[in-house]
């Protein structure tokens, strides 16, 4: 049971989301259930950048409310991700993934010097969208995270183009003081103990000025072990053992992270709300394991593979009115340095076997002139910066004609080295003068984005109403620094002299129509013709196959949604039906007969055909259900060739009809919340499911493997008093083992998985 921040009581109700469809199917029929005073409450919602009834919106918006956040105990990306499913994801370890929505994915982003996400994130007001590497927010005191689904091009811009995820924190409040703080432990079968401390303080200064301040700290228990095991190189003949990393859960992280806030109200009509978000996380070990050669939660690894993150964004929000007008500026700096060092040497493996093939005795040598140990791993640091900066104007919003304008720009910096090391080589070998690396991509990227940005509504009568949205927008990519081998080279160091060097620039228009019809004061259909972007870049490889920077790719969007709120406020029932065309999109390749750099490429057409609801139910003042999905099936719309010559000999690499990766054909949530007394004690029990369809791994025909089905339970129960409140909870409670993605690579073929049963509990106070 948690208790409500402000007035230190038990919350009624809340929703989880999973299908329990023998608890939802009686509930829904059985009439003994006394209804009584049971009501849902209303969900506020910011989906087009100002706040409304989430009924009252004519968008497909999915919303986890901090009552949720609480109920579910979610702390981080893979908690919340499960919950939402108008979501798709693919992830490695905690800090790096990429999510899609509405099919929008060819599997081969994630580069750093590739295709932009497709999904905005944000946080707060401010975009932190990163490639491959979403912001893993620890999520407390987080008043919600909202999905938009579908393109938002017009209101977020560039990778909006399949949808929006937005993370909104509590704000300062003058009202009055508040603080609270939570313990918890846990245990993971087959793993170690974890243990959880999170606080809040909201206080008021003045009756103008508060400042709210936020610090967590997790550590989760690692699962998956590190065995013992060899392994013999094809040409050089050379063994080695991979005895100095054996360890038992071996992948166990450590997050810790503050957020302070100050809001002043500077006058009855200006406030100012100052932000700092900082947060560090440490990973060591992998997170997939290799069921299938070694065993369950099991790996053979052969160098270190350690994760270090830190990241700091510095916010300044200003609103508020000039004659009748409200004002909004929105300006952000994120600044995030990642640290990553990862075994390399299945790599390693797979070119001396092609070595072997050739008659070569050695892959590299060492400094006696004989093989040297082609045991390779790659220590990465990449150093992320980005500025952003909004100035939005909004009329009443109470007007038969309103609308929202606004002005963006942001400059975003990625500098990135990679080096791949071979502790035996000769250093004279080396692409680094006096080291021992094999190959380095040391690069910087930069992308900049202006834009102008406009709605306009109008109540064409007190039932309908009419929308148009244009967003004008000018594009800049650009790439410079080496990437390669000695052979690649001029002189030292080589990341002086770059191999690459280039800059694309573009620009246009995107645009959204809307009408939206209230049946009654409960029920609102619409329909929505909407244009998604995202920006296109060049070619790290300058090589004849592909054109020197690649385009940018659009999504064409047709929906018509509703939103039901029945049976008086005890049922909300909210869904969208569409067609997605995805047009010229961007694809990664990496063909080494052509390049060993990832190739990036415009391909052909796409197109989703799909669905997403929503339903949430008052069963009884103790009972509430909810039940939520997406069902889209996307696919090729054009034969793919990888290059000209495999197109004249007529070897397709995914012919038309090919399901796109990454892509469940169904995703379901689904909860059952139950609330009681035991004695003169508020209680509740919970039961919570999810399952994710099969999908593939890749585009490619020839190397795409299936990821099979999983389904997610997670079971908790708690009681409360005056103002403490304790929960216990099971994750996982099968003990299953999903896969959230599957390795291509048929060299390593290694399956990111989901942490087993999880058992904890967790105690609350509030002052």
């Amino acid at each position: 049971m948690t208790i409500d921040k402000k007035t230190h009581a038990p919350t009624p109700g809340g929703f989880i989301k999973k299908r329990l469809p023998a608890v939802i199917a009686t509930s829904l029929l059985a009439p003994a259930l006394v209804w009584a005073d049971a009501s849902l409450e209303e969900v506020v919602v910011t989906a087009t950048k100002r706040e409304s009834n989430l009924q009252d919106v004519p968008i497909a918006v999915q919303a986890l409310t901090n009552e949720t956040l609480e109920q579910q105990n979610i702390n981080n990306f893979n908690d919340y991700v499960n919950f939402m499913p108008a979501v798709s994801f693919q992830s490695t370890r905690p800090g790096i993934a990429q999510v899609y929505m509405r099919g929008i994915s060819s599997g081969g982003d994630g580069n750093h010097s590739g295709s932009q996400p497709s999904v905005a994130v944000y946080l707060d007001e401010q975009p932190v969208t990163t490639i491959n590497q979403v912001l893993d927010v620890h999520v407390y005191d987080v008043a919600r995270i909202e999905t938009l689904s579908g393109p938002q091009g017009t209101l977020f811009g560039s990778s909006a183009q399949a949808g929006t995820l937005r993370i909104i924190t509590n704000q300062p409040s003058t009202e009055g003081f508040d603080a609270g703080f939570d313990v918890g432990l846990d245990t993971t079968k087959d793993g170690g103990m974890g243990n959880t401390t999170e606080g809040f303080v909201n206080l008021p200064i003045n009756e103008r000025a508060a400042v709210r301040v936020v610090g967590w700290r997790q550590e989760q228990a690692g699962y998956i072990d590190n065995v013992a095991g060899s392994r013999t190189y094809a040409a050089s003949g050379i063994t080695v053992d991979n005895d100095e990393y054996v360890e038992e859960d071996f992948n166990d992280s450590l997050t810790e992270g503050l957020r302070a806030q100050l809001k002043v109200d500077l006058n009855d009509n200006w406030s100012a709300n100052l932000g700092v978000n900082t947060q560090q996380q440490e990973t060591s070990g992998v997170y997939d394991h290799d069921p299938e050669e070694v065993g369950d939660l099991e790996v053979v690894r052969f160098g270190p593979d350690d994760y270090e993150e830190r990241w700091t964004q510095s916010s300044l929000t200003v609103q508020g009115s000039v004659g009748g007008l409200e004002v909004v500026y929105a300006g952000a700096h994120l600044d995030r340095d990642s640290d990553w060092s990862s075994d390399y040497s299945a790599y390693a493996e797979y070119l001396e076997n092609l070595y072997a093939d050739y008659g070569y005795s050695c892959l590299y040598y060492n400094d006696m002139g004989g093989c040297a140990d082609p045991t390779q791993s790659i220590d990465e640091r990449n150093k992320f910066r980005r500025i952003s900066h909004e100035l939005r104007v909004q009329s009443d919003q109470e007007s038969r004609l309103r609308w929202i304008a606004g002005a963006f720009y942001q400059e975003q910096e990625h500098d990135f080295d990679l080096r791949w090391q071979v502790p035996d080589l000769n250093p004279a070998d080396s692409v680094i003068e006096n080291d021992r690396v094999v190959w380095q991509t040391a690069q910087l990227r930069k992308d900049t984005d202006r834009a102008l940005f406009g709605e306009v509504s109008y109540d064409l009568t007190e039932q309908l109403t009419a929308m148009v949205g244009i967003r004008h927008f000018e594009l800049e990519n650009s790439l410079v620094g080496f990437a390669g081998s000695l052979g690649y080279c001029t002189d030292f160091p080589c990341s002086a002299y770059p191999n690459v060097d280039g800059v694309t620039e573009d620009e246009g228009e995107t645009y959204k129509l809307n009408l939206s019809y209230a049946l009654n004061d409960d029920i609102m259909l619409y329909t929505t013709y909407s244009e998604g972007y995202r920006a296109g870049g060049v070619n790290r490889a300058q090589v004849g196959e592909v054109a020197p920077a690649y385009s940018p790719d659009w999504v064409y969007n047709y929906e018509f949604g509703w939103k039901a709120t029945l049976l008086d406020n005890r049922m909300r029932f909210n869904g969208s039906i569409y067609r997605v065309d995805w047009e010229n999109f961007q694809y990664a390749y990496l063909d080494y007969q052509v390049s060993p750099l990832t190739l990036i490429t415009n391909v052909g057409q796409s197109r989703t055909n799909g669905m997403e609801f929503d339903l949430t139910y008052a069963a009884s003042e103790q009972l509430l259900l909810s039940l939520s999905g997406s069902f889209n099936r996307a696919e090729l719309q054009d034969d793919y060739y990888q290059t000209d010559d495999d197109r004249a000999a007529g070897l397709i690499s995914a012919p038309t009809g090919t399901a796109m990766p990454f892509v469940p054909e169904t995703q379901l949530t689904a909860s059952a919340r139950y609330e009681m007394n035991l004695g003169a004690l508020p209680a509740y029990m919970q039961l919570a499911w999810s399952h994710t369809d099969d999908s593939w791994n890749s585009l490619d025909i020839g190397l795409r493997q299936n990821q099979a089905a999983y389904d997610l339970l997670n079971l908790s129960a708690g009681l409360s008093g005056e103002q403490w409140s304790a929960d216990l909870f099971v994750n996982n409670l099968t003990d299953e083992r999903a896969e959230i993605y599957r390795n291509e690579n048929d060299y390593d073929a290694r399956i990111t998985t989901n942490r087993p049963r999880n058992i904890g509990v967790r105690v609350g106070y509030r002052f």
